[in-house]
Order: C-alpha cells, then structure tokens, then sequence
C-alpha cells in the first residue's frame, strides 16, 4: 500500500471540533488529509456538502460534471467515489464509463455538454465562451453558476489530493448508500 506524501494528522492531533465533524461524515482519506489544515476543514466540508446536498443543479448532471473532472485531473480517488455515489443515483453504467475513458460523444447531448464543460474548467481554469453560453441557457443563471462551483471545488479537492498523496480505500465508504442516502444526494 503506498503512503501518503503529506501524513495524515495523527488522532491527538485533530481537536474535538474536527472530530466531531469527521464522526458524522463516512470515512475517507481525504477528509482526514483536510483535518491536517484545520482551520480549512470546516469550510472544504461546507462548500463540498452545499455541493452535494444543496444545489440545485440535477444530481445526475452533477455526478457526471464530477466524474469529468476526476477524468481531466486523472484523479483515480475521486472517479472511485463518485463513480460510487453515481451508481447510487443510478446513473447508467454506459455513462459513467464514457467519461471514465473521455468519450464524451458517447453521451446524450446535455449529458456531452455538461462533461465538456467540466473538462474544460478542470484542464484550463476556464471553459471557452461558447461552452459557456450553451450551459448557460441549458440550466439558468443559478444552476450554471453551481456547475462551475462545483467543477472548480472537484478540481481544487483533486489537486489535494494528488499532491498529498491522499490514499483510495480499499472500499468505498460511499458505494454502500442506500435509498435514504441516495435521497440526500438528491436522487428522486
């Protein structure tokens, strides 16, 4: 098994505030790499929370946007989550593997948009004007808005993640959600 790059903060070393947020969430490495920064924990845990259960971009959509970054970043740790809470949304294999391997074509137009976008913002910083545009008027003000949080917050956490060193579990903590936790996530 490898080792992280940065080292995981040791038990004493995370205050009770931390543990306290750490014990009502699964448990993944890479929320204990955030407790490492603990001034930042908190906030990384609210902005990926109002991501995942706030938003009102369509759980699907997002799932995919997610799974483009973790494609365009090469992030294998978040592709494995997220791959997970997809399933768990019931998002077809036939599209979670599309973008495994970046054929966005293979996908439904809206589906193709949304993966595009994401792998723009993921590899440039920026989607082109045109891409914008179409996102835009595919999802509104509001939902385009909380596309781009969300593919800049997966694009940060992967960058952490792989300079860190964060470690994927041998099983994800995530891939054993059930209907009630599917809701959460916004399924119907």
């Amino acid at each position: 098994m490898e080792m992280s790059r940065i080292p995981y903060p040791a038990q004493d070393e995370i205050g009770e505030d931390a543990r306290e947020l750490l014990a009502k969430l699964p448990p993944l490495n890479v929320t204990r790499m955030f407790a490492g920064a603990p001034a930042s924990l908190r906030p990384l845990l609210e902005l990926g929370r109002s991501i995942l259960l706030e938003s009102e971009l369509d759980p699907r959509l997002r799932e995919l946007a997610i799974l483009a970054v973790a494609h365009a970043t090469a992030s294998d740790y978040e592709r494995f989550q997220h791959e997970a809470i997809a399933r768990t949304l019931a998002v077809p294999e036939a599209e979670i593997e599309a973008i495994a391997v970046g054929h966005y074509i293979d996908l439904d137009p809206d589906a193709r948009l949304i993966a595009t976008f994401a792998d723009e913002v993921a590899r440039n910083g920026i989607a082109t004007e045109e891409r914008t545009q179409a996102i835009l008027e595919l999802l509104g003000r509001r939902q385009a808005t909380e596309l781009v949080v969300c593919c800049a917050y997966y694009s940060a956490v992967a960058r952490i993640i792989a300079t860190c060193g964060v470690e994927l579990e041998e099983v994800s903590p995530v891939a054993a959600f059930n209907a009630d936790d599917a809701k959460r996530l916004g399924a119907d």
